[in-house]
């Protein structure tokens, strides 16, 4: 499919990469096709007990004196799938296809993976070329970065020899990351007690929201349809009749979720006032929210999905009031979006919060949300409000995956090789900022203090949604960049 696109080694691995189920968590092919890799072209490699895999290739000749450089990105993506799709992405590889006017990559029904696939498929271009002139490199794939940065969390400094550090995970082309935000996720568990009741399954429903990533898209408006369901269901005011089996929604606690549904269990009497109640809400609501969420839709319709709650047909278990009451006011009190804008520089999130799933096991519901904060104090006091919000709704707190910032550094010299080389390549002056989303180069820094990074990438729109797509042009513009800085990188040995 993508077979006439250039450069053309960067489009064959990316395309390569699609094809093997890579969803965070389940690395483990993408990880033995790394390792193939570098035993297919003789390079040395490192597999750590992570699951980072690092494959060396050796200076070109007059580079031998050049520090090394590591190209970096991580192999896991965030995996969704339109409804319907039929796509199970645990098992199944993208479909991917170009645009019709051309000027996009995207996968048929699902996620496109261009974060951070392209990140190795940039990487493999470089290790598998003859034609090259560049230091020693160094491919570091790092695992899970979308669920807490275990790769970055876990790598061995010994396994790594370069610290000069190309980290290639971000989506605006002719911008230039220097630092980042910090974050964590606060996990909230709520037991829930059960009744035994009669009757028929209807769904609940908020879809069509346009989600996004947690870091790049928190301040664009965007609704949350967890909130948003628990808004829906507030707004019914059904009380007693409503009799949930299960609650559900997002499927990642750093992409803002596009979907949310809640299963009840009504009979003849309650469906007809709770059907008055929905249409009630809906046409409260929906006018609200279509002008930033053109396509949210509300539904209401009968299921049979009653999963384990299911005693018998016709019979389930339910959660009581008092249950479903703590659980609605936790969702409707618990912040969402930016928190605070920084003062310097100007313009960016300082401090954000995204309640990111929702998702009931057995008699349990947990809510995962991901702060960022550029302050590290911010972000503690986020998350222990969170916390005690969790705590006086009846449930329990939990913190963890939590990582740090990546402080802008004054001077870079390698920052500065990059500069130059965009000059030189595009003739215009690049972007060069800190980034409200987290990267991984935080924790390679504490890893590795005396490490020198950048990171930067092509144009990657709506990543972490079924929307994302990457721009051809941009992918080959950013691999000329690379070249001629890897190159001017070997030649200031």
């Amino acid at each position: 499919m993508l077979e006439g696109l250039k450069p053309n080694k960067v489009w064959k691995y990316f395309e390569e990469i699609c094809a093997i189920p890579h969803g965070s968590g389940n690395i483990g092919q993408i990880s033995a096709y790394l390792r193939g890799f570098a035993e297919e072209h003789g390079l040395a490699y490192i597999a750590e007990p992570c699951g980072n895999v690092i494959i060396r290739k050796d200076a070109t000749p007059g580079c031998e004196q050049a520090p090394a450089i590591v190209i970096q990105g991580h192999m896991d993506m965030v995996a969704v799938a339109d409804e319907g799709c039929g796509k199970d992405m645990t098992k199944d590889g993208l479909d991917v296809a170009i645009s019709e006017d051309g000027q996009f990559v995207y996968a048929k029904g699902t996620s496109l993976g261009g974060d951070d696939g392209i990140a190795l498929a940039y990487g493999l271009a470089v290790l598998a070329a003859d034609n090259l002139v560049h230091p020693a490199i160094e491919l570091v794939a790092t695992v899970d970065e979308e669920t807490g940065m275990d790769g970055a969390r876990e790598l061995l400094a010994e396994d790594v020899r370069g610290r000069r550090w190309l980290n290639l995970d971000s989506e605006d082309e002719g911008v230039l990351l220097a630092g980042c935000a910090g974050g964590l996720t606060q996990k909230s568990s709520f037991s829930v007690s059960r009744d035994t009741v009669s009757g028929d399954l209807l769904r609940i429903a908020v879809t069509g929201c346009r989600g996004g990533h947690s870091g790049t898209e928190i301040d664009k408006n965007r609704a949350n349809a967890i909130l948003l369901l628990a808004l829906l269901i507030r707004e019914m005011d059904c009380g007693k009749m409503l009799q949930p089996l299960w609650i559900a929604g997002g499927e990642k606690d750093n992409a803002i979720p596009t979907s949310a549904e809640m299963v009840i269990c009504v009979n003849d009497y309650e469906r007809y006032e709770i059907c008055r109640a929905f249409d009630r809400a809906e046409r409260t609501l929906l006018p609200a929210f279509r002008r930033q969420e053109p396509d949210v839709a509300f539904v209401l319709e009968e299921t049979k999905e009653g999963g384990e709650f299911m005693i018998r047909e016709g019979s389930y278990r339910v959660m009581n009031p008092a249950s479903v009451e703590k659980v609605l006011d936790f969702l409707l009190l618990v912040p969402f979006g930016v928190s605070a804008m920084s003062t310097e520089p100007k313009g960016l999130v300082e401090t954000s919060n995204n309640v990111g799933i929702v998702r009931t096991i057995g008699d349990t519901v947990v809510v995962d949300s991901s702060v960022r904060s550029m302050v590290p104090i911010r972000k503690k006091q986020l998350g222990d409000k969170i916390a005690l919000l969790t705590s006086l709704c009846g449930g329990i707190a939990e913190r963890h995956s939590e990582y740090p910032g990546w402080e802008f550094r004054p001077e870079s010299p390698l920052r500065e090789a990059w500069v130059e080389t965009y000059r030189e390549v595009y003739g215009e002056e690049p972007v060069v900022q800190t980034i409200h989303a987290g990267l991984e180069c935080g924790l390679i820094i504490e890893h590795m203090p005396e490490t020198d990074a950048i990171s930067f990438g092509p144009n990657i729109f709506d990543i972490h949604t079924t929307k994302e797509r990457m721009e051809i042009a941009s992918v080959e513009r950013t691999w000329n960049l690379l070249v001629k800085l890897l190159e001017r990188l070997g030649e200031k040995a």
